[in-house]
């Protein structure tokens, strides 16, 4: 399977430049998007999703430090380059609190843009490897809760940002004796319909691997009932072999980006780590209680 391009949004008011990176940067292995000002950035990352972008300092509309914060606020996990002629110490700092990884002087050298891109984009992976490794092991540390199911819910956003997250698990994952499919929501979001949670994982039975849903392609499955809609989801299968115990389901609301391939990537890797955990509860309450 051939691995997605990161994307790259190059922010620029001159045309040659903007020409001059798609080109350049497409060559080297990333996708580009261009605009010309801060406030077209803003307007497209709250749409679209970006994994990197490279912004003039002086851009119209907005000075650098501000169109960066605005950046960030929007789209946290976004690394911003900021690029500048000459810049200034007092400029640099200014950008930097503002959350830029880096500042590149002014005409771009692209061989030092790439490496910047790849660093960037390689504090993002680890920064994301980090926060899976941190929930897993807090996954493990609630095994023994009895609300261990919404504890996983929760731990679902520690991974990636969401608005909701839920599970909806199979009757035998925590001797339901009724329902089918029990739905359990994470404490720390914003509530959504059980029977919207069990429409998106009828949806997705049988799969192995995560789901990414948007709105753009799938508008009405990721409308509730209600009338409520959400702008994007990961539907993961909790699944080792032939066990499947559920699904973990992650949203977003209509004003926020589409999840990335990355942070599908990771709710995969948390997913298969909390199938393991079902698994292993299951193989405790066949055993029984242990003889004193």
């Amino acid at each position: 399977m051939s691995q997605a391009r990161p994307h790259v949004l190059v922010v620029d008011a001159e045309k040659r430049v903007r020409d001059r990176l798609v080109h350049e940067l497409n060559d080297g292995g990333f996708d580009v998007t261009c605009v010309d000002s801060g406030l077209a950035a803003i307007e497209l990352v709250k749409a679209r999703r970006f994994d990197l972008a490279v912004a003039d300092v002086r851009a119209p509309g907005m000075d650098g430090p501000e169109t960066i914060a605005a950046l960030k606020a929007i789209s946290p996990d976004l690394e911003i380059i900021v690029g500048a002629a000459r810049p200034s110490a007092q400029a640099a700092v200014e950008c930097m609190k503002s959350g830029a990884y880096d500042i590149l002087e002014k005409p771009y050298d692209i061989e030092d843009m790439k490496r910047l891109l790849g660093a960037a984009m390689l504090r993002t992976h680890l920064d994301a490897v980090a926060a899976v490794h941190q929930a897993s092991a807090a996954l493990v540390a609630s095994l023994a809760r009895s609300d261990f199911p919404e504890r996983a819910a929760d731990l679902a956003g520690k991974v990636i940002y969401t608005t909701s997250a839920a599970l909806a698990l199979a009757r035998d994952a925590v001797d339901a004796r009724d329902e089918e499919l029990v739905v359990y929501l994470a404490a720390s979001g914003a509530a959504v319909p059980a029977a919207f949670v069990a429409r998106l994982a009828a949806e997705v039975e049988g799969a192995s691997s995560p789901v990414r849903l948007s709105a753009g392609d799938t508008p009405e499955l990721l409308r509730t009932d209600e009338g409520d809609r959400f702008g994007a989801a990961i539907v993961a299968p909790l699944r080792l072999g032939e066990c499947w115990f559920g699904v973990l389901l992650a949203l977003r609301d209509e004003r926020l980006p589409e999840f990335t391939s990355q942070e599908e990537q990771a709710i995969g890797i948390f997913a298969i780590e909390l199938a393991l955990a079902f698994y292993g509860r299951k193989a405790r309450r066949a055993r029984g209680p242990r003889a004193a």
